[in-house]
C-alpha cells in the first residue's frame, strides 16, 4: 500500500510540472509575441468612466518604441507610460516566474503567473490566452497599486495588436490610479465615501497604425 501511494504521489508532481512547463511555455510565446512587435504610431480615442469625474472622450496619438517606451499624445492629457499595463506585462514575463494553468475558459486557457522575486511589485498576474496566443484578458494584483483587470479585442490589424483595451481599476479616496494623470474637466457634485472602494475604465480605441 506504501508503495501505491508513492507512486501515486510520484505521478501526480510528474504531471503537475509537466502542466507547468507547458503553461510557461505558452506565456513565452505570448512574449515572443509581444517582443516581436516593431516601432509604430497610431490614432487613439480615450474615454474614461469614473463616478466622481466629468471628463469627455479624448482623441491623440500614441507612439510605441517597445513596451517599455510608449508615449501618449493627448492635449490636456498625460498617461505615464512606465505604468502601461503592456510595460508592467513584460516586466513580469522577463523575470523568473511559475506559471500554472487553470484550464479553460470560452476557448481560453487560463495561466495564472507567479514571479519568483519577492522583491516584485506585481503579486500575481493572471492570463486568458487564446488560440493564436494572444491575451484576450488580464488580471494583475499589485503590492501599491491595487489590482487592476483589461479585456483585449482584435480586429486583424498587423502584429495581432489589440483594436480595444478596457482597463478596469480600483479607485479609493476620489485618487485616480497612477496609470494616468490629466487635466480633468471637472469633480462631479456626487460625494464619494472615502474608504469605499469602486472601479473605474479606461476603454483605448486604436485605429490608423503607421509602422516605420
Amino acid at each position: 500500500m506504501k508503495i501505491y501511494l508513492i507512486i501515486l504521489v510520484s505521478l501526480f508532481s510528474v504531471s503537475i510540472c509537466a502542466q507547468s512547463d507547458a503553461a510557461k511555455s505558452k506565456i513565452m510565446l505570448v512574449k515572443e509575441k509581444l517582443e516581436n512587435v516593431p516601432a509604430y504610431s497610431c490614432d487613439i480615442k480615450v474615454k474614461i468612466d469614473v463616478s466622481f469625474i466629468n471628463i469627455k472622450e479624448r482623441t491623440g496619438k500614441m507612439v510605441f518604441k517597445n513596451p517599455k517606451e510608449i508615449d501618449y499624445k493627448i492635449k490636456g492629457f498625460a498617461f505615464l507610460p512606465k505604468n502601461e499595463m503592456g510595460a508592467t506585462t513584460t516586466d513580469l514575463f522577463n523575470s523568473e516566474f511559475i506559471a500554472i494553468s487553470l484550464g479553460y475558459e470560452n476557448n481560453n486557457e487560463i495561466i495564472k503567473v507567479i514571479p519568483m522575486d519577492i522583491n516584485s511589485q506585481i503579486v500575481t498576474g493572471q492570463f486568458w490566452i487564446n488560440s493564436k496566443n494572444l491575451i484576450s484578458e488580464m488580471i494583475l494584483i499589485t503590492k501599491d497599486k491595487g489590482s487592476y483587470s483589461a479585456e483585449l479585442s482584435y480586429s486583424g490589424e498587423k502584429f495581432d495588436l489589440p483594436s480595444d483595451i478596457k482597463i478596469t481599476f480600483d479607485v479609493k479616496n476620489q485618487k485616480m490610479p497612477a496609470l494616468l494623470t490629466g487635466d480633468l474637466e471637472s469633480y462631479s457634485e456626487e460625494v464619494p465615501d472615502m474608504n469605499k472602494v469602486s472601479k473605474g475604465n479606461i476603454t483605448i480605441k486604436y485605429f490608423n497604425h503607421q509602422f516605420e
